[in-house]
């Protein structure tokens, strides 16, 4: 998803990664050639530190995973807020198809927050496809891909201990005109 941005927006543009994490897709984007704002995993994604229109593009490949979906609909019209007319996002959201769906506290129809583990406590909202376009609305979606994860993703993200079957959805948008 980071080569994907960078394809798209090319050297010198301004980009932000949403959720930051280890700092991994911000050097490989600034080795790039992209001027790259990183939104530390601690800023929440519905009050970005943009001004509105700022943005060549974003990324964000597990900000959006975590939280309810009624905070990850306010995040994404955040987003739209602050990326410039026809600017690509790349972005992560969780499937209903995904092995940890249905695990642990329930916070809405769709979210459940483990109650072990490394994350326990995280909300984790999960998407159908008509849920996860709806959640999109204020941007153009490009596409939406419904991904099984686990020979993607290494154990930077997902425990060795954790069980098989992480399926995300990996959303190219774009804001419209």
């Amino acid at each position: 998803m980071a080569r994907r941005l960078y394809e798209t927006v090319g050297k010198g543009r301004t980009v932000a990664v949403v959720g930051d994490g280890s700092g991994r897709n911000s050097r490989a984007l600034t080795a790039a050639g992209l001027t790259v704002v990183a939104v530390e995993d601690e800023k929440p994604y519905t009050q970005l530190p943009f001004a509105a229109r700022e943005l060549d593009g974003a990324l964000s490949t597990h900000a959006y995973l975590h939280g309810t979906a009624a905070k990850i609909r306010s995040g994404i019209a955040e987003l739209a807020r602050v990326l410039r007319p026809e600017a690509p996002a790349f972005l992560t959201f969780g499937s209903i198809q995904d092995v940890r769906y249905g695990f642990g506290d329930q916070l809405d129809a769709h979210t459940f927050a483990p109650g072990e583990g490394a994350e326990i406590g995280v909300p984790h909202a999960y998407f159908d496809r008509d849920a996860l376009l709806d959640v999109l609305r204020p941007l153009e979606i490009v596409c939406a891909e419904e991904v099984a994860v686990d020979a993607i993703v290494g154990k930077w993200a997902h425990l060795s201990d954790e069980p098989p079957g992480k399926v995300h959805w990996f959303v190219e948008v774009r804001k419209g005109r």
